[in-house]
């Protein structure tokens, strides 16, 4: 593994970047930088070229000077034309809580070059809307603690809050200190959340209102104690989708991926390579039942 930076869109991008083959990339939550993946890239790393970058104005990567629209929408953009930068014109996408919708977003904006996807945790994605506002309230309660106050013990402390237990961490917790402490990070990290919360209102920026229309083979991994969202919404929101199969972690929180990153690591190579990761989430007839059919937003 090893951090590189491109010029994406006029954006200074910084990614973490290890192996060869199929593109595979790894989207982080609101607030974090890449290496909250850094137990799942040399593994996962193994068949396919993993690709975890910084989210514009999060981590290493500049923020633009002036959002237009929703940042998820500008988000999925740029991890297309990352991809494109690095000669990719295909690729997987994982992404957990904020960074599973701008997942979604990629695989709706573009189906055609979106060939799996990996949706963790995400209640962005899969919990209703009109909610959404004061699930983000509390996420930014939590996160902005650490970003006025980037010491080791404020970034343990956020971090166990959406955990099932305290995990082992230090190591990436160290390596993210600096890039709470950079000057702006704050602001921007601020300016995501508020606009963030304002597009739940934007139908064309949500997935919730489109999970019937993501084409690519999806695989939803969640943990039974995640406190931002919950098992139920994530199943619901699985059987919409064409072809979605369901992993359910038990004693894990918001952080599949850095709680059990053996398990997460194994059932994503599974899943990718073309086998069954979880319990299928819709039956071969496709109907839906009446609990998980919603009116489109927008």
């Amino acid at each position: 593994m090893k951090a590189a930076f491109l010029d994406v869109g006029g954006l200074r991008t910084r990614y973490l970047i290890a192996g060869d083959g199929p593109l595979l990339m790894l989207i982080h939550p609101v607030g974090y930088p890449a290496e909250i993946f850094a137990r799942n890239i040399d593994e996962l790393a193994r068949d396919y070229t993993v690709v975890a970058p910084d989210l514009p104005g999060q981590g290493h990567s500049a923020a633009p000077a002036g959002w237009t629209g929703a940042p998820q929408a500008l988000m999925a953009d740029q991890v297309l034309a990352l991809a494109s930068h690095l000669g990719f014109d295909r690729l997987a996408v994982m992404g957990s809580s904020l960074g599973g919708l701008v997942a979604a977003r990629t695989a709706l904006q573009a189906p055609q070059r979106v060939t799996a996807l990996v949706l963790t945790g995400t209640g962005s994605v899969f919990n209703d809307p009109v909610g959404q506002p004061e699930v983000l309230k509390a996420v930014y309660a939590n996160g902005s603690r650490a970003y006025a106050e980037p010491s080791l013990q404020a970034l343990r402390a956020r971090i166990a809050n959406t955990c099932f237990r305290p995990p082992d961490a230090d190591d990436i917790l160290v390596a993210h200190m600096t890039a709470y402490a950079l000057p702006g990070a704050a602001e921007a990290y601020r300016d995501i959340m508020d606009r963030l919360a304002r597009s739940m209102d934007e139908g064309e920026a949500l997935a919730f209102p489109y999970l019937e229309d993501i084409v690519a083979r999806t695989l939803v991994i969640i943990g039974r104690d995640d406190t931002r969202t919950s098992l139920a919404a994530h199943r619901d929101g699985a059987a919409r989708m064409r072809d979605a199969g369901l992993l359910c972690l038990n004693e894990c929180g918001h952080l599949p991926f850095l709680e059990h990153p053996q398990r997460f690591n194994e059932a994503v190579s599974r899943f990718l390579a073309g086998a069954a990761a979880g319990e299928r989430a819709r039956s071969m007839g496709g109907a839906l039942s009446p609990a998980t059919t919603v009116k489109r937003l927008g």
